[in-house]
């Protein structure tokens, strides 16, 4: 394993324990996608992750959402930014 992907691995079982305040059919996309998208935000200087990652997607046939971090369902913008407000750093 290299030391990125067992940097993304540890990061993805910390986002995967963020408290999850959804309730009933709410919660569809698992918290570690969420978490993994919003450092992905971070870690690739883009504003607009959702967009970046579907334009990727329809250009090129994959997004680096899928590669470089496991997210199976890309959440939009707010809904990232709703589910980790008030998450401890």
């Amino acid at each position: 394993m290299t030391p990125l992907a067992g940097y993304i691995g540890r990061m993805r079982e910390l986002c995967a324990a963020a408290p999850d305040r959804r309730t009933g059919r709410n919660a569809r996309l698992p918290m570690a996608d969420l978490g993994m998208a919003a450092f992905a935000v971070m870690f690739l200087q883009c504003p607009s992750f959702l967009s970046a990652q579907k334009h990727l997607e329809s250009r090129r046939g994959g997004s680096n959402a899928r590669t470089l971090f496991g997210i199976e369902r890309i959440a939009c913008d707010n809904h990232i930014r709703d589910m980790l407000d008030g998450t401890p750093p």
